[in-house]
């Protein structure tokens, strides 16, 4: 049976107290974290299955999972078949208002007119932009170009105003697509340089192999940056920790929804899955221990991580806070 992402159990307060309340510093910025309510779904559009998540939820949320600490979020457009943009981009910026130093995407389709883009970075507050692959005009959202579902009149804006773009590659190969490198190459050296790149969930590399084949080129492009978010494996962010730039290198946790099961995204090979075993009604045997939250899964793994890449102390609070508050210039 599915859980409550509020219903911690022993198992979850064990891996918290023993393995990561030493590891989590004071201070976190989320940088990628998602806010919704089913009002935001145009009529006659089929229900989304997710909760509803507010200000006040993350809060509770962050407060419950991570007691004691200072909490700031980068606030991502939710992505949905049949959302209505306005309705939501409206109900986030009300939200993120809320909360000092918290910040927010706007969530763009490539129907959104640049005028209405601009409109509400000018008015809303929002800093970048999420669009996503569902939105794809090809139809096919998982071998589409990041042109077909940004489009480069909305590029270019986003480069005119210096925004930010969180981005959810596309394509089998994600980061490792030769497509996707080289239409970021151009991007950041040449046709927008100054748009800066958030490359969400490791670069979309839940698995060992997208991040190991492509850092050496991704390293080497200005304006790049990754988020953690989601990521329950340890060698992606091994990768990361070992042959990025750290300063490009930001804690996210794809809250709530996405990390408040007790479960993880599990690796086959090169291919994941998201594995609830409540959910699937699994018997449990040889220990007493339990699954515990996705989001623990992850911090867990970047902490095997930092240890394994001998990371410092000021290096686990930059990933956590400092970047993205510097780079996001927050106060």
């Amino acid at each position: 049976m599915k859980t409550s992402p509020f219903d911690l159990n022993d198992s979850d307060r064990q891996i918290w107290e023993e393995d990561l309340a030493d590891f989590v510093p004071a201070r976190i910025f989320d940088a990628h974290c998602h806010m919704f309510s089913q009002s935001h779904m145009r009529p006659g559009a089929e229900p989304s299955t997710r909760n509803d998540e507010d200000f006040t939820t993350h809060v509770k949320w962050a407060q419950l999972l991570f007691p004691g600490r200072q909490l700031s979020c980068l606030v991502l457009g939710m992505p949905l078949r049949g959302i209505d943009p306005d309705r939501h981009n409206t109900f986030v910026a009300e939200q993120v208002a809320r909360g000092p130093g918290w910040r927010a995407n706007r969530l763009v389709t490539p129907a959104c007119t640049t005028a209405q883009i601009e409109r509400d970075i000018k008015s809303g507050g929002f800093i970048g932009l999420k669009p996503y692959r569902i939105y794809s005009v090809t139809g096919d959202s998982h071998n589409c170009r990041i042109h077909e579902f940004l489009t480069h009149e909305q590029m270019e804006l986003a480069d005119q105003l210096g925004l930010w773009v969180t981005m959810h590659l596309a394509r089998p190969h994600a980061c490792a697509d030769e497509h996707n490198l080289k239409d970021l190459q151009e991007y950041t050296n040449k046709r927008y340089p100054r748009i800066k790149w958030i490359l969400a969930h490791c670069a979309r590399s839940f698995t060992y192999w997208p991040i190991r084949q492509a850092v050496d080129r991704l390293r080497d492009m200005p304006n790049i940056w990754y988020d953690l978010s989601a990521v329950t494996n340890v060698h992606p962010h091994l990768t990361l920790f070992q042959k990025e730039d750290l300063k490009r290198i930001f804690y996210g946790s794809d809250g709530v929804n996405a990390t408040g099961f007790h479960g993880k995204y599990a690796v086959f090979g090169r291919y994941w899955f998201q594995v609830d075993p409540g959910e699937e009604g699994y018997g449990y045997a040889h220990t007493e221990a339990r699954p515990i939250m996705a989001i623990y899964e992850q911090v867990l793994a970047m902490k095997q991580a930092a240890d394994i890449a001998g990371l410092s102390r000021d290096d686990v609070e930059r990933i956590f806070w400092r970047n993205a508050v510097e780079a996001l210039e927050i106060e």
